[in-house]
């Protein structure tokens, strides 16, 4: 395989500063060698160059003045250093303290090291000096080599994923709010076009008047009250809605027509306000015509302008108004949808380069390390973010996951932890989960979501005045259970989240659940939280209320069917995939990828030929058709599709195993990979276990075809021994 061709990224910055000429002449030997002797030398215990190892660039201080002014110089010349290491005692200077507390002012990315021997300031003061405590770590001398290039690089991986997840967010934040101005065009549009038909109505009630003729074949509902106050005539579409003949209505008054019988005055009142003279054009809901109508009242006069009464003219919008509303949520969840796919296959991607690396990294660290265990919370907030993808592209298309048997009270709890975790110290976090049934038929990751985002609107509303958070969980009786749609009764389960906030006004709770509508500032939020918690509540066939009072808080409740039995909860981790044999030959046009996939199959054991080109690809298939066990192929490529490269490998050698991997794709189903003749359709990003799980499938499932193991008649090497 030809070397790559990436540019070598530039080394990283870091600041060292202690007043002892060999501590940084130590820390240069360790970070920035200039040479390695040994390591050119078989047999002289060299350690071969690790690939991909990160470079350093080091600025050395001996003073904590010198440590604040290399700082400011790198502000000023924008090349900012990643991490310092700071001795706390480097007279006669002010100390490593001071620096740290200068630089934090200075720059709020910058990861700081505190190192010394002893000291009499205690950790818990060194934090409170110098914030966040997610940047600031401390390490005790004499130290070993390898934990400061271990400190070192982890930090700087760390200040370089904070910086690029920052760009990702504005990138994210600039893409919504075009598709927000996007939608708003729309929606002018559309009342542009409403206004259009309204005048069009106009000119076509005036027609009428000019007509009567044809009075009784005009479909919309028409009545003639004079000044009386009285009918003075109907038409047929009139009298049929009253289920009445015109004879039987004429001469009443106009309250027989408008209003109900029980109710005297509540429309009639409103309509016969509009016998002025003058023209008038009102939508309004008439129960006693059953419907939702346009009402134009036009003044009736003879031909020598004295008046007569007033034409009213109702047409039944009803239907209009629910297509209306049909389409703004159609647009709405449209522009969802598009947003989602857009971004999607590219999110994945890089939620697979993280995935993969974190996965390298995990099995280099020793277990039960602390180094593990962070490895351990990477690897979960990626699945979770992995999920989350799906459950958007499943919230705009409309897609149908599975849902299974999920004890909440267990599920509440975990999350809990989370909040507790992100909400500030003003805010008090109450549980209050009580006994009782807790299974319900659901998908865990959408019910996370759910509690995630009722809590973080209602942390939000008491982001400045503090106050409690109550979550709760109780088992509801079928009387007191709602549940959404024509079910029956029913025992349900009752979540509810409740702030002491200062409540929603009434004028806006009908809108809380509209998709996109928010009363956050621009750049808090979009407006979809309330609308994805919504979403999934009326897919699991449930309910969601809100009671709130302003100025006391609010209370979110979610009431969810019960089920009968409890299912196993999942796991984020499984067992470690079993080592396999052959040779894959794996394609995927992004770099980092490529690599990821071969470092990760070539660490279960099998023979892997990486490439980045499609066509390279198939070139090497042309050449030598026996020339691998098994392809893994990308989907989305410039030049050749993963699918259109499996067809033509396909041709090549039909008995050739052929897995596809691809992070959003509104074209690529399984039916529709198998039916190529590809074994199995991945979603990106996929662990080391589950790629393992479907390599071994598809081998199994190639050699039950044809009787041979992998590599034909050729016999394949044995894996490579990785117990070391």
């Amino acid at each position: 395989m030809a070397a790559s061709t990436q540019p070598t990224p530039a080394p990283l910055r870091l600041l060292v500063a202690d007043d002892e000429p060999r501590i940084l002449a130590l820390f240069t030997e360790i970070l920035a060698p200039r040479d390695d002797i040994l390591g050119g030398l078989d047999g002289l215990g060299g350690a071969p160059p690790v690939p991909d190892e990160p470079r350093f660039e080091l600025t050395l201080c001996r003073q904590g003045e010198e440590a604040v002014a290399a700082v400011v110089a790198a502000k000023r010349e924008r090349r900012p250093y990643a991490a310092t290491f700071l001795d706390v005692h480097m007279p006669p200077g002010r100390g490593g303290l001071f620096a740290a507390e200068e630089i934090r002012a200075l720059d709020p990315w910058v990861q700081i090291v505190v190192v010394t021997t002893f000291t009499d300031v205690d950790p818990a003061s060194i934090a409170a000096r110098v914030p966040p405590a997610d940047k600031l770590l401390y390490i005790q001398k004499p130290f070993h080599s390898q934990e400061i290039r271990q400190f070192a690089t982890s930090l700087c991986a760390k200040w370089r994923a904070e910086r690029d997840f920052t760009a990702l967010k504005s990138h994210l934040e600039t893409l919504v709010s075009e598709r927000t101005a996007a939608l708003a065009s729309a929606n002018r549009k559309l009342t542009r076009e409403i206004d259009e038909r309204e005048r069009v109505t106009k000119l076509i009630v005036t027609a009428k008047r000019e007509w009567e003729g044809i009075f009784d074949s005009v479909q919309d509902m028409v009545v003639v009250i004079d000044r009386e106050r009285r009918v003075r005539r109907l038409n047929l579409a009139m009298a049929h809605r009253l289920g009445l003949s015109p004879r039987e209505v004429v001469g009443r008054e106009a309250a027989f027509v408008f209003d109900l019988p029980d109710r005297p005055g509540e429309r009639s009142g409103e309509i016969l306000a509009m016998t002025d003279g003058r023209h008038h054009s009102r939508e309004i809901a008439i129960a006693r015509l059953h419907g939702e109508f346009l009402v134009t009242a036009s003044p009736l006069s003879h031909a020598d302008d004295v008046p007569i009464g007033t034409v009213f003219v109702a047409h039944d919008i009803t239907e209009r108004k629910n297509l209306e509303q049909r389409l703004r949520q159609s647009q709405k969840m449209e522009a969802i949808g598009t947003l989602a796919g857009g971004i999607a296959h590219d999110f994945n991607n890089i939620l697979g380069i993280i995935m993969g690396f974190t996965e390298m990294i995990e099995g280099d660290a020793p277990p039960d390390s602390p180094l593990a265990r962070r490895i351990g919370h990477i690897l979960s907030a990626c699945r979770r973010a992995r999920d989350l993808v799906l459950q958007i592209l499943s919230f705009s298309r409309q897609n149908e996951q599975g849902a299974k048997p999920l004890h909440m009270a267990p599920l509440v709890k975990e999350t809990l932890k989370l909040i507790r975790a992100t909400v500030p110290n003003s805010i008090e976090l109450v549980d209050a989960v009580r006994p009782g049934r807790d299974t319900i038929l659901a998908e865990p990751t959408q019910i996370q979501q759910i509690i995630m985002n009722l809590c973080g609107n209602a942390a939000q509303a008491m982001r400045e005045t503090g106050g409690v958070l109550e979550v709760g969980l109780e088992e509801c009786q079928g009387g007191l259970c709602p549940i959404g749609g024509d079910a029956p009764a029913a025992d349900g389960l009752r979540l509810w989240v409740r702030d002491t906030g200062p409540g929603i006004p009434v004028d806006i709770q009908e809108r809380i659940f509209d998709p996109f509508f928010t009363t956050k500032k621009p750049g808090e939020g979009t407006g979809m939280g309330l609308a994805v918690a919504h979403g999934v509540v009326r897919k699991y066939n449930g309910d969601i209320k809100v009671e709130s009072t302003p100025g006391l808080g609010a209370t979110f409740s979610v009431y969810l069917p019960l089920a009968d039995h409890a299912g196993e909860a999942d796991q984020d981790a499984g067992p470690q995939p079993r080592m396999g044999r052959g040779r894959v030959l794996f394609v995927d046009d992004e770099p980092a990828l490529a690599e990821i996939g071969r470092e990760l199959l070539e660490s279960l054991g099998y023979a892997v030929q990486a490439e980045t080109d499609p066509r390279q690809a198939l070139a090497r298939i042309q050449k030598d058709p026996i020339a691998c066990d098994l392809m893994v192929t990308d989907q989305n490529m410039p030049g050749l599709t993963g699918a259109d490269l499996a067809r033509e490998v396909l041709a090549i050698r039909p008995d050739l195993p052929v897995l596809m991997l691809t992070g959003f794709s509104e074209t690529m189903s399984k039916d529709a990979a198998r039916a190529i003749g590809i074994r199995d359709l991945l979603l990106k990003p996929i662990l080391r276990r589950d790629l393992a799980v479907a390599i071994e499938a598809a081998l199994a499932e190639a050699a039950a075809e044809g009787g041979e193991a992998p590599g034909g008649a050729s016999p394949l090497p044995d894996p490579p021994d990785r117990g070391a």
